[in-house]
């Protein structure tokens, strides 16, 4: 099972990276739990993903994810992946302007299976070098 979990969470990837939103609804179980990386204020679950989403691609719509490594247990798959992009529609968040500024960061994702399905997310990105590749804080000296 665990080499079907993997091809699963590639098609997750190249379904955010195309933009077909569509079609992640059959990857996640109507149980699916992004409370512990999911933005606040935005809705639980696969809802709140996409409108998340939404949001990261009008600051980055050349977004791309590479997957650097794949790696699944049983029931639950670990991706790192390298994230890379152009602001070019601000970080509004932030008080950032669009700038044209190119990011390139680390992110790790941990997914959890259960009858072939996504029911869990736990993920984290590497938001400090974001932030200083978009200028919204200064760089160490």
């Amino acid at each position: 099972m665990s080499e079907e979990n993997k091809a699963v969470v590639r098609a997750i990837e190249e379904a955010w990276d195309s933009g077909a939103i569509d079609q992640l609804d059959q990857y996640f179980s109507v149980q699916f739990d992004s409370s512990q990386s999911g933005v606040p204020g935005l809705p639980p679950g696969l809802a709140g993903a996409k409108m998340a989403h939404q949001g990261v691609m009008q600051s980055f719509p050349d977004r791309k994810v590479h997957i650097e490594e794949i790696v699944a247990d049983g029931d639950t798959v670990a991706v790192r992946t390298r994230i890379t992009g152009t602001n070019q529609g601000g970080f509004p968040a932030f008080n950032v302007p669009a700038n044209d500024a190119p990011i390139d960061i680390a992110a790790l994702s941990i997914y959890r299976f259960q009858d072939g399905r996504i029911v869990g997310h736990w993920g984290l990105n590497d938001a400090l070098t974001l932030m200083m590749q978009m200028g919204a804080i200064p760089a160490p000296a």
